[in-house]
């Protein structure tokens, strides 16, 4: 049978008498006792001892490292050094945030300008030359700038200024043929099939997009200048 030096409570009660008078108790186990081997019991207990200490310590650090951060956190807010920092971050995102709704609203009046304005001016030209002004209100009112797939698109809008399907030489055509613009439509583009002429259509195509003008090349230029994707 093999001895063990060190042994526990259960396997010390299964042991012979004889056997049993070759260990004594130590600490919550049995140790064999050998003649001549040194006591190392003492070794041992200094040895948790030390273990004991090292564990108090870090326990110690830990808990002296968070008061130190917790009296810099509030030496920092009672000299309001957070509330600095914290400000600081609002205001640059807040100045970030105006800087790109001036860029929206740079680019919104861009779009305004190239998609509405010189549709109109032009529309309103063909439709009665030198009496353009006359009709340049009431054609702008009846056209918008829509998004369509991500571009920027002349849009006709309906007589209760909702969008519909008409196509700008069809709003031309719509114009020309009431009875209220007559004294400015010029005669020659007034009569025959196109009504209005069958103006150039402005925007390009059905539905008031501005297929193939420059009038979008100008658009992209221009989102692509301001660095808006």
């Amino acid at each position: 049978m093999m001895f063990k030096f060190k042994i526990d409570k259960a396997t010390y009660d299964a042991l012979t008498d004889e056997q049993k008078a070759m260990y004594a108790e130590v600490g919550e186990g049995y140790q064999m006792q050998i003649e001549g081997l040194p006591d190392v019991s003492g070794l041992e207990a200094k040895v948790n001892e030390l273990q004991g200490e090292k564990k108090s310590e870090k326990a110690k650090r830990e808990t002296a490292e968070k008061l130190a951060r917790e009296a810099a956190e509030e030496k920092a807010r009672r000299d309001g050094d957070i509330a600095a920092i914290e400000n600081s971050w609002k205001q640059k995102l807040a100045d970030m945030e105006t800087g790109y709704q001036n860029q929206i609203q740079g680019l919104n009046g861009s779009l305004q300008n190239l998609l509405v304005d010189n549709v109109a001016q032009s529309l309103a030209f063909q439709l009665a030359e030198d009496s353009a002004p006359v009709l340049l209100p009431h054609l702008k009112s009846r056209l918008t700038v829509e998004f369509q797939d991500g571009k920027p698109v002349t849009r006709v809008l309906d007589a209760q200024g909702k969008p519909s399907a008409l196509t700008v030489e069809e709003l031309g055509n719509e114009i020309a043929s009431n009875k209220a613009f007559a004294p400015v439509i010029v005669g020659s583009k007034a009569s025959g099939t196109g009504g209005a002429g069958e103006p150039a259509n402005p925007a390009g195509g059905a539905g008031g997009q501005l297929g193939g003008s420059n009038l979008v090349g100008e658009a992209a230029n221009i989102i692509k200048n301001m660095g808006i994707e």
